[in-house]
């Protein structure tokens, strides 16, 4: 029973846990538009930088090259995206939406958003203000972590 109040108390814990939900809830909204996660980040990332670089891509979703370019072959086949050569560099692919991703992207952008008002429903403007500036601070203190405190961990 105290290691369950233990939890409950525990910010890291917390944070995790409405991550995992919030991860998991959005999966099961996704696998109604016929994406994976994965899937979805990259659609997303490609709606934030059109015209980004796969090399830039992997990096902001956190996969490596070859996963990336398995996610963008079934993107691309579903006609959600499309892969251009660089104009800069002609060994680099550059990837945008096409109108099919755009539409897919902004209807699944509003189940996200609902989601979010489901999770913050009963905080007030000043609370969810006072949550995000706080989760920016624990953002920006583990970013900036020195490699002394991270081996220390």
């Amino acid at each position: 029973m105290t290691d369950h109040l233990d939890k409950e108390r525990s910010p890291g814990y917390l944070v995790h846990e409405v991550s995992r939900l919030l991860k998991r809830r959005f999966e099961d909204e996704a696998k109604s538009f016929g994406v994976t996660m994965p899937q979805w980040r990259t659609l997303v990332e490609i709606h934030r930088q059109d015209g980004v670089s796969q090399v830039a891509l992997a990096a902001c979703i956190d996969s490596d090259p070859m996963t990336l370019s398995g996610i963008l072959d079934r993107l691309e086949k579903r006609g959600l995206i499309e892969r251009f050569a660089d104009p800069n560099d002609s060994r680099a692919k550059l990837a945008r939406l096409t109108r099919e991703g755009a539409a897919l992207v902004a209807r699944a952008r509003r189940v996200g958003i609902e989601m979010q008002e489901i999770a913050l429903s009963g905080l007030s403007a000043g609370e969810r203000e006072d949550l995000v500036e706080k989760l920016r601070h624990i953002r920006a203190n583990l970013n900036n972590m020195t490699a002394d405190q991270k081996e220390a961990v």
